[in-house]
């Protein structure tokens, strides 16, 4: 099965030393990962050169050396349907009159990527993609908050962005971890416990993943 992965998942279990983890995960589930060459770029090649990062940069370009994540060089194709993902995704939403910018670029090329490759998922530890596919409205009120100011929405455009990727998964690195512990995946570097997955799932949280403690708790309450 075809998934596409976002730099930030990559460095989020290379920063948590979560790494062997998340290759049985991958390994185990079959998956055939794949990444834009901006993204390998992003997470490797230019991270190796700077002392602090370059440990996490060598960690995710073992996983490309060992042919666990296949970089994709980007196409004319790839280039036409981020551009439009852009386009659509970033007229979603408008204060005053004024789109609100709410997808980056990188994003936008990862799903151009889950698009043309026919993947079944795409692993991010941003929230804004998953919000605007799974719970548009829920975005919504986080725009109005984050910018103390009425936010109006194009229902048209947010209802061709999710029929564009109404067949795509989002997962994070936590949803990633508990379905590992689920799959008795923690062998050979924690112990299945409650204290490991917690501290797991915590480590994800201040490596940068999008949740809150509310669904930590959750998790911890479904599976232990």
């Amino acid at each position: 099965m075809n998934v596409v992965i976002d730099s930030g998942t990559m460095i989020t279990f290379s920063s948590t030393c979560l790494m062997n983890v998340f290759i049985r995960f991958a390994q185990e589930n079959r998956l055939q990962l794949i990444v834009s060459h901006d993204v390998s770029e992003e997470s490797v090649w230019k991270p190796l050169s700077n002392k602090r990062f370059a440990l996490n940069a060598a960690r995710i370009k073992h996983l490309f050396n060992e042919s666990i994540v296949r970089v994709i060089s980007s196409t004319h194709e790839v280039v036409q349907l981020e551009k439009q993902i852009l386009d659509l995704a970033n007229n979603c939403f408008f204060s005053k009159g004024k789109p609100i910018q709410i997808l980056q670029r990188g994003e936008a090329e990862a799903l151009a990527l889950a698009k043309i490759h026919k993947a079944r998922a795409l692993f991010v530890d941003e929230r804004t993609v998953r919000s605007l596919i799974e719970n548009p409205s829920r975005l919504k009120q986080v725009l109005e908050k984050r910018q103390h100011k009425t936010v109006k929405a194009d229902e048209k455009c947010i209802a061709d962005f999710r029929k564009m990727f109404s067949n795509l998964k989002i997962f994070r690195s936590v949803d990633i971890i508990a379905l590992a512990f689920e799959q008795d995946l923690f062998n050979g570097e924690l112990d299945k416990g409650q204290l490991e997955l917690e501290a797991a799932l915590y480590a994800t949280k201040f490596a940068g993943c999008a949740v809150s403690e509310k669904e930590i708790q959750d998790y911890l309450k479904h599976l232990t």
